[in-house]
């Protein structure tokens, strides 16, 4: 009998390293969204002395080193401190988890995300009581700049409100938030923080995030907890699409190339190669994405096209057109031991397929080598998850969902998304 994967509900990091397949997996810590090329270029040479030369560009933004073995680790720790990307101790990593508005300080917004997450980082680092949060806790900082996070799932949302100022909004409350001036904005958002660990020991829980304690005591609990009232919001964003991120792009006064390794996955020397794109024709600044894509900032957008060619010759993705972006797939096995099968073995013969059903967000399919589905939460047109016996295929739907079909071969999978390409209005 097969059982089911094991939640770990932590993320890898510098003093927690997550052991897989492939080694250790260990994380650079960024708070915020900027890197700057001679960060990303020691990150590179970290990943290829110390580890097996691959990084993945997680859904976090945030840069993940694997094949970390014990007796490289503490040289890694040690380069990633020199370049200011090591948290103070293992406890001020486990609950620094904040994104922020990739073109934060570039391009116009209501704050700076960047320099607000600095300062969230100190807080949350600083407070005894937040330690208890759980090691997946989000806060999310949307400026109300280009690229919109509307589409990223956090635990506390601080998003820029039009003419009501700063709205915090809390997981699994779409059409409420705490409306505060941008001088009350970090502290609104630590009260929510300290009111949730003070509500999980008293009902004696273990809520792992927001959104599981919202839906046990009711949208209320936690802001009434915090001594904060929500209130009516139904301004929503449109969230950024590919086409905004990819390629040669201007925003405004900024310019940047967006490029994206596939499914995440950087080689050493492809990061090695975008640093040195970002010395020669950009600023010398690269921004984070959860899009899994590296922004690469220029002074113009001549220097951004001349970017994007010459990525195009490493073969990375430069173009929201690129069929690898249908297809979104974790790294499987054998390098993720909770999966049963291999994810990517197949990939570039069904992404011309996925590309023909993708939905809204240009995802058309979702690979998973287990029901955790670490690499998306979210719904897709079609989710395939790794049995023993082949791939269950799940419809609109996550990997935990239940199959219309199980264990199906490669060939029918094939046959299946032929089919709902068909469908699909060309």
């Amino acid at each position: 009998m097969q059982t089911g994967p094991e939640i770990k509900g932590w993320c890898p990091g510098a003093f927690a390293p997550m052991p897989s397949g492939d080694g250790l997996l260990i994380r650079a810590k960024a708070v915020g969204s900027r890197l700057t090329e001679a960060q990303a270029r020691e990150i590179a040479c970290i990943a290829d002395s110390c580890g097996n030369g691959l990084i993945d560009l997680s859904q976090r933004a945030q840069l993940q080193l694997r094949g970390i073995s014990e007796s490289t680790i503490a040289q890694a720790l040690q380069r990633l401190d020199a370049i200011g990307m090591l948290a103070p101790n293992v406890d001020a990593e486990r609950v620094t988890n904040v994104i922020a508005s990739p073109l934060a300080g570039l391009a116009p917004g209501a704050f700076d995300a960047n320099a607000m997450a600095a300062e969230l980082a100190i807080e949350l680092q600083r407070d005894a009581t937040l330690r208890a949060l759980p090691p997946k806790f989000l806060f999310l900082l949307d400026d109300g700049g280009p690229l919109s996070l509307a589409e990223v799932e956090a635990d506390i949302r601080i998003e820029a409100a039009a003419k009501r100022g700063i709205a915090i909004r809390i997981a699994g409350v779409p059409d409420r938030a705490v409306f505060v001036a941008a001088s009350g904005t970090l502290d609104a958002a630590l009260r929510l923080a300290r009111a949730f660990v003070e509500l999980r020991d008293h009902h004696a829980s273990s809520f792992r995030r927001v959104r599981t304690l919202v839906e046990a005591l009711g949208a209320d609990a936690l802001p009434r907890s915090a001594g904060l009232v929500m209130r009516d919001c139904k301004e929503a964003r449109a969230p950024a699409r590919w086409a905004h991120v990819f390629g040669a792009q201007r925003c405004g006064a900024v310019a940047f190339a967006g490029v994206g390794a596939p499914f995440g996955r950087w080689r050493a020397d492809e990061l090695a190669a975008v640093a040195d794109l970002a010395a020669s024709e950009g600023t010398g600044e690269l921004r984070l994405t959860p899009w899994r894509a590296l922004l690469i900032v220029t002074r113009n957008e001549a220097a951004a096209r001349r970017i994007v060619s010459r990525a195009d010759d490493h073969d990375l993705i430069t173009s929201a057109d690129d069929q690898r972006l249908a297809v979104i797939a974790c790294p499987g096995a054998p390098e993720c031991p909770q999966a049963v099968a291999e994810t990517r073995a197949h990939v570039m013969d069904l992404a011309p397929l996925a590309q023909k059903i993708v939905g809204a967000d240009g995802v058309g399919l979702h690979l998973s080598g287990c029901a955790k589905g670490c690499a998306r939460q979210s719904a897709s047109p079609v989710t395939l998850l790794a049995s023993a016996e082949g791939f269950d295929l799940i419809e609109n739907g996550g990997a935990d969902c239940a199959p219309r079909f199980r264990s199906l071969s490669f060939e029918a999978v094939m046959r299946e998304l032929s089919v709902r390409a068909a469908r699909r209005p060309q």
